[in-house]
């Protein structure tokens, strides 16, 4: 079986406010809707699995018909209590990483991460550097050998397993992997916007609206 895992453990400290990002709303829809939503839309799913801090566990799991799992103090703990959990109760196949603050994310670009794993181990959400790159004593970088990582991040579920280390300060999964394995840096999703910042929440529900 294949499983999203909704990653929405974080407090958004970067982001203020008695309420964590992922349960703001765009106009009448909690911020984590929309990946959950996506997820469950999307036919290569069989299960949406949302990690969060457990006061919001039981709304959640109520509310959007949802298996939970606790969330953990950082990112890389999230995952591994999603990796417990999954592997207590399923025999998964694939598994695809959101993010419950990226909130344009669609059911067909999930689809199509799942999809690409039938001939890839990794598949990773990748942007192109449009702007100047700089680095600190150096004048000149060549921004063509750059990539950004985004979620979704979508992986064989054995394979990602043997190379993860949830000790490791690695802040992108798909660098866990090493580059033998066949990564796909999936380009296909442009709008790809994060709630980071109070000012983003409006932002990104002015480009919903228009």
């Amino acid at each position: 079986m294949n499983i999203a895992v909704v990653l929405a453990g974080g407090v958004g400290s970067r982001y203020g406010g008695n309420v964590p990002k992922q349960y703001c709303f765009i106009g009448d829809r909690e911020v984590i809707s929309f990946a959950i939503d996506e997820a469950k839309k999307c036919a290569d799913i069989d299960e949406v699995l949302v990690v969060c801090d457990k006061a919001y566990q039981d709304r959640i799991s109520k509310q959007y018909d949802v298996e939970v799992c606790d969330g953990g103090a950082n990112r890389n703990l999230s995952v591994e209590s999603a990796l417990q959990y999954i592997k207590s109760k399923y025999k998964c196949n694939k598994i695809i990483f959101l993010d419950s603050a990226r909130p344009l994310i669609k059911a067909q670009y999930i689809g199509d991460c799942i999809q690409k794993l039938n001939e890839y181990d990794c598949v990773i959400t990748t942007q192109k550097i449009v702007d100047s790159l700089g680095r600190y004593g150096e004048l000149y970088v060549n921004r063509e050998d750059y990539y950004l990582i985004q979620t979704p991040e979508a992986f064989k579920f054995q394979v990602f397993c043997q190379y993860f280390d949830k000790s490791s300060d690695n802040t992108a999964l798909c660098q866990f992997m090493p580059q033998a394995e066949r990564i796909y840096q999936n380009f296909g999703l442009k709008q790809n916007f994060k709630i980071t910042y109070q000012g983003d929440l409006e932002y990104i529900a002015q480009f919903l609206e228009n």
